[in-house]
This record gives structure tokens, sequence and C-alpha cells, in this order.
């Protein structure tokens, strides 16, 4: 077999051999151990977008832990802490649209890898999704921008605040943390959208709102799983442990990414669109004997 011992048997010439998985938890595995290569080639690609980003917080976090070179009090180093985070995330706001704006390519490669389609070329269609999901990227960048932004204004804000308890400073810093999920659930449920439909954008910014709002727990659930390299990357301040993240982020993270998000929305597209308005793309890219509303 050799170098042809990766072929699949279900590509466009033998569809009567086709063996696609049965949901979509097994199809994640099955794009994992088919098409590996290319996803560390997808996730190197989207993380061109991504450097500026990363580059940008490594350089202003050694920047905000060099000491001070007066003596601050307590309450200086808090109002200190809160000016420089603020500032620098609203910095990070231009770099998260471009990284956007890359996975905008990302997702339309994961859309068509999650549907099985036998070829899939990826600098060809990865420029395709730049140019045709280049809104809903830009959308999404300015959404997690935003999330972020309030995440770090207002857990910085709060401590500031005389006779403010411990816990309630914690409570506030959870609260916006989970207002900055609902951002980035947002974001990716556009980008996801976009290499589906065609609505227009006022309609897809309602309708991946609501999926992002009624469907709260179930997508903080997904959306740990797809971002967990993103969110460890932020949990853990060891230098040495964020470059590890930052180079698995690179080579396979930002593709795990948007095949997870992606193969999670169209979960949720089958059930609350497809079923009712499109039967036909209900279960695309599943075996047809368990789809779900697939007859048996």
């Amino acid at each position: 077999m050799g170098l042809f011992s990766y072929l699949r048997p279900d590509a466009p010439g033998h569809p009567e051999q086709a063996r696609l998985p049965a949901n979509r938890f097994k199809a994640y595995f099955d794009i994992a151990r088919n098409r590996f290569f290319l996803l560390i080639g997808l996730s190197l690609l989207t993380f061109l977008f991504f450097l500026p980003l990363y580059a940008w917080r490594i350089a202003w976090g050694a920047y905000m832990a060099v000491e001070p070179s007066a003596e601050l009090t307590a309450a200086e180093l808090l109002y200190r802490d809160f000016i420089l985070s603020s500032a620098g995330s609203l910095v990070e706001w231009p770099l998260q649209l471009l990284a956007c704006f890359g996975l905008g390519g990302t997702f339309e490669v994961a859309s068509r890898l999650c549907h099985q389609e036998g070829s899939v070329f990826l600098t060809k269609d990865f420029g395709k999704g730049l140019r045709e999901n280049w809104k809903s990227g830009l959308m999404a960048g300015g959404l997690i921008g935003l999330g972020s932004f309030l995440f770090v204004l207002n857990s910085r804000f709060y401590p500031l605040l005389e006779g403010m308890p411990t816990w309630g400073s914690m409570a506030m810093t959870i609260v916006f943390a989970l207002v900055m999920a609902l951002f980035q659930m947002w974001g990716y449920f556009l980008l996801s959208s976009a290499t589906v439909y065609r609505f227009r954008f006022k309609d897809s910014l309602k309708n991946t709102f609501l999926f992002s709002f009624i469907l709260y727990p179930k997508n903080l659930l997904f959306l740990i799983l797809a971002a967990l390299f993103l969110v460890l990357l932020e949990l853990i301040p060891y230098l040495l442990i964020q470059e590890i993240l930052i180079a698995l982020i690179g080579l396979y993270g930002l593709a795990h990414l948007a095949i997870v998000f992606e193969l999670y929305g169209l979960h949720v597209f089958d059930r609350y669109i497809n079923m009712n308005h499109s039967p036909g793309e209900v279960g695309r890219g599943l075996s047809e004997d368990d789809a779900p509303g697939k007859e048996k």
C-alpha cells in the first residue's frame, strides 16, 4: 500500500464502498484519522493570522511584568494593572479581527471535511472561505474582541472599588467570563453558519444569537472542548507552558477548534433549521442509516 494507504474508500469514484461515520462524535475521529496532515496544514495556515495577536500578548505581558520604577501602594498597583490591561485589550481588538478573518477560511475547509467531501484543496478552499466568509469573520472578531474587552475591563475594575468584598469581585469576574463566552459562541456560530447558508447578514446575526443564548449550557461545554488549547493558554500563567501551548495551537489547536465547532454547529442546524426547512441537508456527511431524520 505504501504512500497510498491513506486514501479513503468513500472518495467520489467509489460511493458504493463508502463507510461514513454514524454521528458527529465519530465524525471527529474519522476526520482526525484520515485527514490528520491536512489538519496540521490547516492549523499552521490559520496560525499566520493569529501570529500578530500572540506576539502582542507576549510582548505586552512581558511589559506588564516589569516592576514599576517608583514605589507604589497596593491601590496604585491595582490602578496601574487596570489601565495597562484595558489598554492592551483595546489594542488586541483589531488583531482579533485579523485572526477571525483567517478563521473564515478555516471553517470553510472544516465544513468540507465535515461533509466528507472527497476532494479538499487546502489553499484553494481556504482562500474561498476568506473571500466568501469575510463579513462573518470580521463580525465574529468584533464580537469576540468586545467580549474579551468587557471581561478585562470589569475583572480589573471592581477590585478598585473601596468596600467591594473579595467575593463580590470574584462574582463579577465570573459573570463577565460567562458574557465573554457568550460572545465567543456567537462568533463561532456565525463562522459555522456562513459555511452552510447564505442568509441575509441581519438574519444570520439574529439566528446565531438565538442559538448562542438559548442553548448556552450545552454551547459552553462544546466551546470549552473546541477551544481547549486557547482556554488553557488563558488560565496558565507560566511563560514556558504558554509557549508550548502556543506551539500546539499553531500545529493542531486551530484546526481542532474549527472542526469541533463546525460539527457541533451542523448538529444544531440539523435539529433547528434543516429538519423543518431543508430535510435533504440533515445528516449530510453521516451514514444515511444512522443520520437523524433519515428513514431506516
